[in-house]
Order: structure tokens, then sequence, then C-alpha cells
């Protein structure tokens, strides 16, 4: 069923006043406007572009908005009054050394009024409470601003200037072009394959011999790191003890004490033998005209020496083949002829351990008689002795 035009028109009305209280319910609430608010108010010489409906803030937050800027009654007064709109959950912090600046709210020139929050062991302000304002900044300080901004910006023209200048130089541009013309050489050199780098980036095996290095590089670094901790280890125990060493170095011991006496007696061993002229003399320093032990020294020096020469000679003889020991050394023949002599006799030894260990098993066996014929004729004569017998045993047959 189609409707009419009335009820058209109230459903288009309904909806409108509907999004219009969602719009200002929105806005309210992004402007605290349901919130309960507490009067306070403030004085500036100027106000600089703030108006009713300007924000208020406090530390970056939103606290309220100005509500009314006017002049006071009295002619006399030169501060415009600036009344404040402040939420009640945040008037408390409000207090008396709480100062209202004016300040730039964004790019486009809006100005707000800012408040700074009291220190917490001070008193809050009342309702309708005086905010003091802050001392405003006079044209003569932002002239001075400028005048250091202006001076920061001279000076970095001036810089700008100078590396400008230095890039006009006809030397300094001669010198970046050999520069770049240096560099692309080396560039093409690397692109072509000259040079260590030119292999290293292209050859694939000189890679991999410059990693095969690292690696070995890697692996000789870990045991000189294992050589130090065992380095370390020792210099550990020794530091620590006990030992020899420890005891050395670090201790008054007695082992220090008879190393020192073995090292006084070594000395004085060898004092003796260098001032006196027993034998160790002779042999070392020669006859020395002392007679004594000197004369023996050279004579066994001889002797050691005659028998060096005898030695020498035996050597060389038995190198030419001369004697046993020579042909021994030279003729494969008497070689041959002494290993068959060798291997006979093992041999022999050897058949002679299987006859040894054959009559040991057969040792129980019955031993045989032997019976003197001359012997057994004379019994038969009637003598009145037996013929003696001999029995054989196993042993006698070995």
């Amino acid at each position: 069923m189609a409707l009419s035009r009335e009820v058209k028109v109230g459903l288009f009305v309904f909806f409108g006043f509907t999004g219009a209280a969602a719009i200002v319910f929105m806005i309210g609430d992004n402007r605290s406007m349901f919130d309960p608010k507490v009067p306070f108010h403030t004085r500036f010489e100027d106000v600089q572009g703030v108006k009713p409906g300007s924000t208020v803030r406090m530390g970056g937050v939103d606290i309220g908005t100005v509500s009314k800027v006017q002049y006071p009654d009295d002619p006399s007064e030169t501060l415009i009054d600036v009344r404040l709109s402040i939420v009640q959950r945040e008037s408390s912090r409000i207090r008396a050394g709480s100062r209202a600046s004016i300040a730039a709210k964004g790019l486009l020139g809006d100005k707000m009024v800012t408040i700074t929050p009291g220190r917490p062991d001070e008193a809050a302000l009342p309702p309708d409470g005086l905010v003091p304002s802050a001392p405003a900044e006079d044209f003569t300080q932002i002239l001075s601003r400028v005048d250091a901004v202006a001076l920061s910006a001279r000076g970095v023209l001036e810089n700008l200037e100078t590396a400008t200048g230095t890039l006009a130089e006809d030397q300094f541009r001669a010198d970046l072009r050999q520069s770049v013309h240096s560099l692309s050489g080396i560039l093409t050199a690397l692109d072509q394959n000259q040079g260590y780098l030119g292999r290293l980036l292209h050859d694939e095996a000189e890679a991999d011999r410059l990693s095969k290095v690292v690696a070995n590089l890697e692996r000789t670094s870990a045991r000189l790191d294992g050589v130090l901790a065992g380095v370390d280890q020792v210099i550990d125990r020794i530091t620590t003890g006990p030992g020899l060493a420890h005891e050395v170095i670090y201790e008054d011991s007695r082992a220090l004490a008879q190393l020192g006496g073995a090292a006084e007696e070594i000395g004085k061993t060898l004092a003796g033998v260098r001032a006196g002229n027993g034998l160790a003399h002779g042999l070392l320093y020669g006859d020395t005209g002392n007679g004594g032990d000197s004369a023996l020294g050279d004579k066994v020096a001889g002797d050691v020496a005659g028998m060096s020469g005898d030695l020498r000679a035996m050597v060389s003889d038995m190198r030419a083949g001369k004697g046993t020991l020579g042909a021994l050394l030279v003729d494969p023949s008497v070689y041959e002829d002494l290993k068959m002599l060798l291997g006979n006799v093992q041999r022999n030894q050897t058949l002679r351990a299987l006859v040894r260990y054959s009559i040991q098993r057969d040792g129980d066996s019955p031993g045989v008689e032997v019976v003197d014929p001359d012997a057994a004729s004379a019994g038969e004569q009637g003598s009145s002795r037996p013929a003696p017998r001999a029995k054989r045993s196993s042993a006698d047959e070995r």
C-alpha cells in the first residue's frame, strides 16, 4: 500500500531530527558539552584572536572552552577579561600556582588558552577564581627570535655559497672528472676479469680457494685457542700450585735450595776441572806441562785416536771383502751357504726334538736285557757266579 505525502514528510522530518540529535550528541561528547562545568576567568593584554568557543587545554588535554571574551565595565581597565568554562572533574587541578597563556592551536592561525597545572601541595582555586596569566611575549622578543633565525639562515647560506664555490673551481672539476674516469677504468677491469679481484668475482675456483683459506684460518684459530687454553691452564697450575715450578717461582722451598746447591757443586766441579791437572783437564785442555794426570790424559786421547784409526782400517778391509766378515758382506755365495747351514742345523734340531718326544712317550715300556756272550759261556762251564746282566733303558738308547 502506497504511503501518503504527509507520512513521507513526517518520516523525513523524524529521521532528520534523529540524525541532527546524534550529531549534536557526538559533538557534545567530544567537547564535554554535557559534563558539569566550573567557571574561572583570566585576563590578557592581548587575546590574539581568542574568542568564545576556543579550546582550553592543560598538559595537552582539552579541559574546557572559552565562554566569553570582553573588556571590563570600568573603562580604566585595560586588561581583557576571558571567561573559562572548565570541566568539573578537572577543575581541582587548577591551583594557585597555575598560569594561563595563549598559544596557537594549528597552522591555520586558531588560538587557544593553555593552563599549567599547579603543584600538588598548593591550594586549589575556588570556582570563578582568577587564573593569573603568564606575561606575553612583546614584539621586541619576537623580533630578537626572528633575528636569531635570520643569522642562522645567513650562516647556512654562506656555507652553501662556499660549497658551491668549491664545486665551481676548474681544478676541482678536473679532479672530479679524473676520479670518475679512474673509477670507470677500475670497474671496467673488474668486469673484464682482470686482476685478482676480477678473478675473484668471476672465477668460482678462485672463490672456492679463498673460502678454503678462510676455513683453514678458522681451524688454525681454533687450534691456537686450544693451545692458549692449555697455556692458561699451565700458568694457572704454576700460579696455584702444587709443583716444582710453583715452589721455584713463588716459594722459598727446599727444592730451590737443592737446585742452588746442585748448581754450586757443578760450578765447583767445573772450576776444579779447569784449574786442576787431572784426567778430565788433560782430555779437555791437553798437556799443560805440569806432568801428572795431564800426560795420562794425552796418552788416553792418543789411544782413542789410535783405536779410531784401527777401526777405520777394519771397516775399510770389510768393505773391500777381506776376511770372513768382509766376504759375508760382499760375496753373496757366502751368505747363501751360511743360510743353508743354519737351515740344516734348524732341521736337525727339529728332528732331534721329535725323537726326544717319542722316547719320552715310550719311557714306560719294559727295558731290553743285554747278555754278554763271554759271560754266558762261562756260566755254562759251571761258574759259581751268574753272568752280569745290564738293563738298557730308553735313556741309553738316546
